[in-house]
């Protein structure tokens, strides 16, 4: 049977006022102390063993464990200063209190003071976990250390555990951003698109995209692959299939001498090139349209210019990438196919194959070598077509010879066309006389 108290109240043990009480102020006056010290209380500190050496009237705390002198025996309990004098009070069960240095409310559960934890948290607006949230991140945490684990089956769960990212269409990201002192370093995930890719960065600027999946058939796009004891890159074979006028990197079909080649310019019109005599077959072939693009020079001046030719419109006309490249070229002057051997060494034609890149496989891209068929017909026994990455000699190897004629070659391709982002092919003719058609055709490049 449960006792009753007739003079204190249940809870808080705030005292009756008694009948035929005298004094009844010093009753009511005591209960109006307890009142409040317990109702609402906002402690300073719940740390200290013993009272702080110089109070202030009306400082409350929280009696740490272990406490000593006036405290004594009074562990947890709340302490108050009031009219000069210490209070303690036992806390009750459910008893909240603010405690100003940790900026923390904590509730009595009947043996510690511990922060209220909530059956549910529900559409929070901001939420920070060792940091603090704002409006851009709405969710923030510092931490050296997190964990996800799935429930287990014996706890309700299935034993399985899936983070899901979510965003709202294909034009949007959806990423992981990883970061060095708040400046990105690498991004994985949906970014812009709706297939995966991982994408680096050396400044949080500028990105270069290292791999990427496609949404549909999973094939897997590599920037590049590198060995690691040697650091050098991995070449991967790209075969380039089709015929003339598809991977024709270099054609003649005319009769004539080795390179350098030269004519006469007859006039200059935007970008169009009109020679006295109907030699631009010996420049530039129909196949190598929208294959090729092959650099010619204005040996006339001082020192020679270039250009590119992209097109042959007529027998006797060439149509260069830049107008600007020839517009002080004038009648009379010579063009020359084959580089000056102060630019290339050993009569070099320099050709960009950025046309058939882009064509076969969507863009262009600094190939880091290329595998060719070759032919030399109508030509002197020991004519050939040789090609080369540089032009240094020594570094010749021949694609064709008179009389067996055809050969299949590969050779690296290592300086930059100065137009594309390709890199470029040079070939040297070596005939006797003369010979009839020379062909260079693509059979795979090596990226």
């Amino acid at each position: 049977m449960t006792t009753i108290d007739p003079e204190n109240t249940a809870r808080l043990k705030l005292p009756y006022i008694m009948p035929s009480q005298a004094q009844k102020h010093v009753t009511h006056n005591e209960a109006l102390r307890m009142l409040d010290a317990l109702v609402q209380p906002g402690v300073l500190d719940r740390d200290l063993t013993a009272p702080p050496a110089d109070p202030q009237e009306g400082d409350h705390y929280i009696v740490a464990a272990g406490a000593a002198g006036a405290w004594a025996g009074k562990d947890h309990h709340l302490a108050a200063f009031m009219d000069g004098v210490w209070f303690t009070f036992p806390p009750r069960l459910g008893m909240l209190a603010w405690i100003a240095d940790e900026a923390r409310l904590v509730a009595w559960n009947g043996a510690a003071w511990l922060p209220p934890a909530p059956d549910d948290l529900q559409n929070l607006s901001l939420l920070g976990v060792g940091t603090g949230a704002d409006a851009a991140n709405p969710f923030s945490a510092k931490l050296n250390n997190t964990l996800w684990t799935a429930r287990y089956g014996a706890e309700g769960g299935d034993g399985s555990l899936r983070y899901k990212l979510n965003k709202e269409a294909p034009g949007d990201t959806t990423s992981l951003l990883f970061q060095t002192d708040w400046s990105g370093r690498a991004e994985i995930g949906l970014a812009g698109s709706d297939d995966l890719s991982i994408k680096v960065s050396a400044d949080g600027g500028t990105w270069s995209e290292a791999l990427r999946i496609d949404r549909h058939d999973g094939v897997t796009a590599v920037q590049g692959l590198r060995h690691q004891p040697t650091g050098r890159d991995l070449a991967s074979m790209l075969f380039t299939p089709g015929g003339d006028g598809q991977v024709s990197i270099y054609r003649i079909d005319g009769t004539s001498a080795q390179n350098p080649r030269t004519a006469t310019i007859d006039s200059v019109s935007g970008d169009t090139i009109t020679l006295t005599t109907f030699d631009a077959g010996l420049f530039f072939h129909d196949f190598m349209d929208g294959v090729s693009r092959i650099r010619i020079w204005n040996v006339s001046k001082s020192p020679e210019e270039p250009a590119w030719v992209v097109r042959k419109p007529a027998g006797n006309q060439l149509q260069v990438l830049d107008a600007g490249d020839i517009a002080g070229w004038a009648n009379g002057e010579t063009v020359q196919v084959g580089d000056p051997t102060d630019v290339t060494p050993n009569r070099c034609i320099a050709l960009d194959i950025s046309p058939m890149l882009v064509s076969l496989f969507g863009q262009a891209f600094r190939q880091t070598g290329i595998m060719v068929k070759a032919n030399v017909l109508a030509a002197a026994d020991g004519d050939t077509i040789d090609i080369t990455p540089t032009g240094v000699s020594g570094s010749f190897v021949v694609a064709a010879s008179a009389p067996s004629s055809a050969g299949v070659t590969i050779i690296p391709c290592t300086e930059q066309s100065p137009i594309s982002n390709s890199n470029l092919v040079f070939l040297r003719e070596k005939v006797a006389t003369t010979a009839g058609t020379r062909l260079l055709s693509s059979i795979a490049v090596f990226a």
